[in-house]
This record gives C-alpha cells, structure tokens and sequence, in this order.
C-alpha cells in the first residue's frame, strides 16, 4: 500500500489521506509529489467540489516533514530546495479554487500544522494535541506556516502560538479560531461529511467562485514574497548547529 490514500466519493469529495502510521503520516518526497498532483486534479475538475486532507489511523494526522528521510540536508541550499518544493505546494493549496479541510484526526506536528493552515477549515478530534513546535527545533516555520497563520487568525494569537512552540488541545486551538469544528472522535469522516453537505449542494461554479474572491488576496507579489521570505529563513537556520543537535536528539531518540 502507498503512502497516500486517494479516494473520490459520489458527492464530490476528494478524500487525501497521508498513509504512512509507522512515520506518525510524516511527509515525505512521495506524498509531495503525490499532494501536488491531487491539488493540480482537484484544480481542474468540474466533479470535484472539495478537497478533505487527513491522516491514516487514529493517532495522527501528519507529524510534519519527516526528519529521518531530510535528516541529511544539512546546508541552507539544500534545505531550502525541499522547503520551497513543499512551500509551493501548500501555496497551491492556499490558494485553490475549490473548499479544502484538513480533518485532524490525531496529533498534528510542526509542518503538519501549517499542511492544516494552509486548508479553508479545520475540522478536529477532540482530545488532540497540535503544536507549531518549529522554535524547539531551533527553526522556524518553513512552509508558509507563519505568514498563513498571520493571515487567518488575529496578530497576538497567531504570534503566540508560534512563540511558545508547544502542544496545544484542539479545544484551545477551537478557542483561538485556529480550528472551526470539534468532532466527537466515534466516526469523524461521517461527521465531516455532514458539515459540508450544505456546501456540497452548491454547484462547481458557485464554489469557484466564492473561492476565488477569497484568495484573491493572497495571489499578489507582496504575499508572496513574504511567504517565501518565510521559507528562505527558515533554511539559513536549518543548518544551524541548534537544528543539528534538536535533529540529532529526536533520531537518537525515535
């Protein structure tokens, strides 16, 4: 079995699941491949209606870039190609001409979060830990995470999220507008399901539409200089000796 699961219902959703448990559904270079092609389908489809990314499991939506296979870039250069690779393709996400959710059915990591940020709506299993815990490993965000987050949530909670880089309760994160449903956790995907039921009777048209007003924002050069702007300093601390040993002690440990 792949390390996706790629499966389009007959109500117009296409459900993207991250299929690697044994890696708590890490990202790795297959599921960017992967997540960019479905993005590109999803983008041109007239059936599609709306885009739901999640994790295999019970235990973890995505536990951000997986460390045991990036563990070797070691220089600015070669961390920024694979941070730009996945940064464009959360830009594609963010700026998709169709609804998207990331439906958090575990835990969810560092670049895991900013793979949830860079969705419409996140819909989550309560009792889940999340945590933009980028700053413990002596980076910061590097996918886009930060500049999204400012854009989505009010300046103070955004910066305090990040600035404390630690585990957070979904139902705190419910608080701060970061997540916009709590899902009893009995069967999720049912309860996903039925919050999008009414944006599922809309047509393609209507959905693109109001899509497209939305991220109208986000497609100028200024936004997008600060996104990779973002990403461009992120790879300058990569190689730092404080992202070497933070590296380091997770592998020892994992």
């Amino acid at each position: 079995m792949g390390a996706i699961l790629l499966e389009r219902d007959r109500n117009g959703i296409v459900w993207f699941t991250i299929n690697r448990q044994e890696k708590r559904n890490a990202i790795n270079y297959e599921v960017m491949d992967a997540l960019q092609e479905t993005i590109r389908m999803v983008e041109k489809s007239d059936e599609v209606k709306i885009l739901v990314i999640t994790g295999a499991g019970d235990q973890a939506f995505c536990s951000g870039g997986d460390l045991s296979e990036f563990h070797h870039l070691h220089a600015k250069e070669e961390a920024y190609h694979m941070l730009k690779k996945m940064g464009t393709i959360l830009y594609s996400l963010l700026t998709v001409s169709k609804p998207t959710v990331a439906l958090i059915n575990g835990t969810a990591v560092g670049g895991g979060c900013e793979l949830a940020t860079a969705c419409d709506f996140r819909y989550a299993r309560k009792g889940a830990k999340v945590g933009f815990i980028q700053g413990k490993l002596g980076i910061t965000t590097g996918w886009g995470g930060a500049t999204m987050l400012f854009e989505k949530l009010p300046y103070t909670r955004a910066l305090d999220i990040l600035l404390r880089a630690e585990y957070m309760s979904v139902e705190t994160m419910y608080e701060y507008g970061w997540v916009h449903s709590l899902l009893s956790g009995e069967n999720i995907t049912e309860e996903c399901r039925k919050l999008l039921s009414p944006y599922l009777a809309q047509t393609v048209s209507v959905l693109r539409a109001y899509k497209r007003a939305a991220v109208e924002k986000w497609k100028n050069d200024e936004f997008r200089a600060r996104f990779f702007s973002e990403i461009t300093c992120c790879s300058i601390l990569w190689e730092s000796e404080e992202h070497e040993e933070a590296v380091r002690a997770f592998l020892d440990k994992s």
